[in-house]
């Protein structure tokens, strides 16, 4: 099991593009705790924003949805690696 849990929270009001992201988040959700040895806790919140976000640990780390999933992993991977304390190759 993992010792570090990392909470990501999809925003914005429910739309097309608020579920696309929550979907490809829940898509790399494995990859992304295999990696990183961490328990991701995914969650979607409501709020008036037109476009979706993402936060990670109450931080935004995007807005809008991505024009594909491999930026998506990249912002991800990118906040993981800042909150673990781990460099980028």
């Amino acid at each position: 099991m993992a010792n570090k849990k990392i909470k990501t929270t999809i925003t914005g009001k429910p739309s097309y593009e608020r579920w696309t992201l929550h979907q490809w988040v829940l898509e790399v959700k494995d990859l992304l705790e295999e990696e990183y040895g961490v328990e991701l806790i995914v969650e979607v919140r409501d709020t008036g924003d037109d476009e979706p976000g993402i936060l990670v640990d109450d931080q935004y780390v995007l807005k809008g949805l991505p024009g594909e999933e491999g930026y998506l992993i990249e912002v991800l991977k990118k906040a993981f690696e800042e909150i673990l304390g781990l460099e980028r190759n």
